[in-house]
């Protein structure tokens, strides 16, 4: 497929997360809604194996997007992408399938590179230790005159 069908690649390094998010090729604004549509994708293309590779190159996006900005990873992005997607639209059945093959196929190779329990721990001692800070905050606030 030519590269001249995908939207351009690029870096997602700005100051504004709101700016970030908006220039993956997949996030738009609506008008009348508050808050960015997470999954706008062009019409169907003429064969599903073009919609699965335009949704493996915005995988990609999201992948770099993510690498990009480290810190807003976990923060909800592939949650909200997942709510925008209707599903039902069965003509768009290609780009979803690409996406989230192409995200499964990634998860695995760097799942490869780790033990996957041992890291899980740890972010659950992570979790666990946040709560607790935030408790113990919340006590030495009410206790100040």
């Amino acid at each position: 497929m030519p590269q001249s069908l995908f939207p351009r690649r690029r870096r997602y390094r700005t100051p504004a997360l709101e700016t970030q998010e908006v220039l993956l090729p997949f996030v738009i604004r609506l008008p009348g809604r508050t808050y960015p549509h997470y999954w706008h994708m062009p019409s169907a293309p003429a064969t599903p194996a073009q919609a699965q590779a335009y949704g493996r190159e915005c995988a990609a996006h999201l992948l770099q997007w993510f690498k990009d900005n480290p810190a807003y990873v976990g923060q909800g992005l592939l949650s909200r992408v997942a709510r925008d997607i209707d599903f039902s639209r069965t003509e768009q059945r290609g780009y979803w399938l690409g996406f989230f093959n192409h995200l499964e196929r990634l998860i695995s190779l760097s799942a490869r590179r780790m033990n996957v329990y041992a890291y899980t721990d740890h972010q659950h001692r992570m979790m666990d230790a946040q709560v607790e800070r935030s408790l113990l905050e919340r006590r030495v606030l009410k206790k100040s005159p």
